[in-house]
């Protein structure tokens, strides 16, 4: 069945396009022949026996014609025909094809992207009972696509699906609960829908339950915590696996730090695309840790990590990259790599970008932007940061000599505990650094530092 995921506040949801085949009562013998060889995977038979019933105006034909063009089933898959069936049936009253029709609208698939039109169409089908459709109806008004945004209309066709035994809807009406959103925020409730989706090996509430432990009087790092992490992660949740690769690594809820287990359940989620696992397996492969050391395949974890966005990855890969560990030195790409992570706020990054620009590695030297963003990484915190901003004044590469600038920003990397600093200063900042001190003949330090 094909699909379509749509983000809605802290968790993923899925829309189903797909729909089980169920023969509908007074179908007549043709329509159920046609069923029957469908179930068999006989497509031409199932198509010989309904295209006549659609073309006769059976919205139940019309359906199934719909579905078996969008999966190209018998037929060469062609959503733009298996859209106008839908539309057929629909305007006909199906709620299957009017729930289908409008997933086509909002994907855009066969029909223009309409989120206005798609709504309408849910509506109808949603009123009728259908619980995708319900469900549906309840992820646009949590969004407001398409529609107003009404947290509380979403809680409650949330509701109407989730009384029907949809799981994705009991775990969404849960996690209403949770947040409180179009719902008085209630702990207990939350739990309870949880726990019907969890019932259904729903991966998201088994590990939601899990995480909730801390709220209902349990430690965080509890074994009963651990229990219910371990369970969704053994159902392959990619959260989950996460989680227990990191309790492995540190030893967290009574488990012994194991790096071998922690790097197997790393390697389950890295290999379902969770970008922080990616960086973690990369880390364990760059150091050794519970694998054989291997720089080529840090650079791989690195590297699926960063092309999703992943700022720490896209740092570490460009210190690898630059200093041509697990891959030929390229320090053009160990630039554009940094810049990415800096441009999202790691302050290590925006560290290193400074002294990129200062020794013009990967690119052309230019003091101002080192200047610009060691001063960014200084605010972000970075002790380092602030000690090159001192170099910078007090040597007077890239602006003009000043050694009292020099000295605040030494005297703010050694209140931090940066020792090159202290030694600067000559002594302790707490008595040297003070507003009206004399600034010192000299304040030359060492080597503009490197990343």
């Amino acid at each position: 069945m094909k699909a379509s995921r749509i983000a809605v506040g802290i968790f993923t949801l899925v829309l189903v396009a797909g729909l089980t085949w169920t023969a509908r009562a007074g179908s007549d013998d043709q329509l159920q022949r046609g069923l029957d060889a469908y179930k068999t995977g006989d497509f031409a038979q199932a198509l010989a026996a309904w295209r006549p019933l659609a073309e006769q105006g059976s919205s139940e034909a019309q359906f199934r014609l719909g579905f078996m063009y969008a999966q190209g089933q018998g037929v060469p898959e062609d959503a733009e025909i298996a859209a106008n069936w839908y539309l057929k049936a629909a305007g006909s009253g199906h709620a299957k094809a009017q729930y289908n029709l409008g997933i086509a609208l909002l994907q855009g698939k066969g029909v223009g992207k309409n989120a206005a039109e798609a709504a309408t169409w849910l509506h109808k089908s949603a009123q009728q009972g259908y619980a995708p459709a319900q469900y549906a109806l309840g992820l646009l008004d949590v969004q407001g696509l398409g529609v107003t945004r009404d947290p509380a209309a979403a809680a409650e066709w949330f509701r109407k699906a989730a009384d029907q035994g949809m799981a994705e809807a009991q775990f969404s009406l849960g996690m209403e609960y949770l947040r409180g959103t179009g719902v008085k925020k209630s702990m207990p409730s939350a739990i309870e829908w949880l726990r019907k989706a969890a019932k259904q090996d729903h991966l998201e509430a088994i590990y939601q339950l899990g995480i909730l432990n801390p709220a209902r009087g349990l430690e965080a790092s509890s074994p009963e915590t651990l229990a219910k992490i371990r369970a969704a992660a053994e159902l392959g949740y990619s959260q989950a696996e996460y989680d227990l690769g990191k309790a492995y690594a540190t030893g967290k809820a009574g488990l012994t730090t194991d790096k071998k287990d922690a790097a197997a359940w790393f390697r389950k989620a890295a290999d379902q695309g969770l970008a922080r696992a990616q960086y973690d397996l990369g880390y364990l492969y760059e150091n050794g840790d519970g694998v054989e050391k291997s720089d080529s395949e840090a650079e791989a974890w690195y590297g699926k990590a960063a092309d999703q966005g992943f700022a720490r990855a896209q740092y570490a890969l460009a210190l690898l990259v630059a200093s041509g560990r697990g891959t030929a030195p390229n320090l053009e790409r160990a630039f554009d790599l940094m810049s990415r992570a800096a441009a999202q706020g790691n302050v290590k990054a925006e560290y290193a970008l400074g002294v990129m620009y200062g020794g013009g590695r990967g690119t052309t030297k230019d003091y101002s932007k080192a200047l610009s963003w060691y001063k960014k990484a200084a605010g972000d915190g970075s002790a380092e940061a602030m000690y090159a901003i001192g170099s910078l004044y007090a040597n007077g590469i890239g602006v003009g000599e000043d050694q009292r600038e020099a000295e605040r920003w030494y005297c703010q990397a050694a209140r931090l505990g940066l020792e090159d600093a202290r030694k600067v200063l000559g002594g302790d900042p707490d008595t040297v650094c003070k507003e009206t001190a004399t600034p010192h003949k000299s304040l030359t330090p060492k080597a503009t530092p490197t990343p």
